[in-house]
């Protein structure tokens, strides 16, 4: 039997636990995906992106793929906006590549792990690990979803449900055109219960049930809220400072703890 030793994050039940969900409590299969994930995270550099990758595009970058965490919802778990409809490839690869918006990602998902989610069970007092999604689909057509598109995001999709599982609570879609709404109502039905319940297509009178999930301080204006905050610049309770210093207080502990349980 293959013996691995874990670092001290991965020992903390916690972060195994999304796993064990991930595959539906079938250790054997979440063994086998954690293996997966760590040889993975070694083949990418997971563990010191955020250090090493200087993604110097990003506000270039961000015009043409709008997206972001933006504030927590009414139970305090962060919530990540994606606007699909105002992603332009061709205006991208002018200034960067498919792999450099890869890594970019990896390093959005990595800030989430071990500084996005940390700061919001501190900043709610209960501990999150899922996140709230908001897909507006506003210029969203057969159009604009080109090969590339569909690449990127297939990618993108591929890593998240392989290597990051668990991360979303709830995906609310907005402004979800004609085509899209008909094509969901066949669709849906091929996937499991647990995830078409996670998939909610809010009606075009959004705004009512959009303010159930996110107050109006924490929603953007875009959306009906009080918030004009721009999305690029991510506000939440993880750009807090004091807030943060907990965080890596409470990470210490945590390598502290499991590393001291290893020797």
């Amino acid at each position: 039997m293959l013996e691995v030793k874990l670092s001290p994050e991965w020992m903390d039940p916690e972060r195994l636990r999304r796993y064990l969900r991930g595959r539906k409590h079938d250790i054997a299969k979440a063994k086998a995906m954690v293996l997966a994930t760590l040889e993975w995270r070694k083949s990418v550099g997971a563990d010191t992106i955020n250090d090493t990758f200087n993604f110097h595009e990003k506000a270039e970058f961000h015009k043409n793929y709008p997206e972001g965490f933006y504030c927590t919802d009414r139970k305090g778990r962060p919530v990540y906006v994606q606007q699909p409809g105002n992603i332009d490839t061709a205006a991208l690869w002018k200034f960067t590549t498919m792999d450099r918006c890869i890594k970019y990602h990896i390093s959005q998902q990595e800030k989430y792990v071990n500084k996005i989610a940390p700061a919001s069970s501190i900043a709610s007092g209960n501990h999150q690990s899922q996140s709230l999604i908001l897909i507006d689909m506003e210029g969203v057509g057969v159009s604009t979803i080109t090969g590339e598109v569909r690449t990127i995001m297939g990618k993108v999709m591929a890593i998240d449900q392989d290597y990051y599982p668990e991360l979303m609570y709830k995906a609310l879609i907005i402004n979800a055109p004609t085509t899209f709404r008909v094509i969901w109502s066949m669709v849906k039905y091929l996937l499991d219960a647990r995830t078409q319940a996670k998939i909610e297509v809010l009606p075009v009178d959004y705004r009512p049930q959009l303010l159930e999930h996110i107050a109006p301080e924490n929603l953007m204006v875009k959306y009906g809220g009080k918030n004009a905050t721009p999305l690029i610049e991510e506000p939440g309770p993880w750009q807090d400072e004091n807030v943060l210093k907990e965080v890596e207080r409470q990470q210490l502990a945590i390598r502290s703890k499991y590393g001291a349980q290893q020797n």
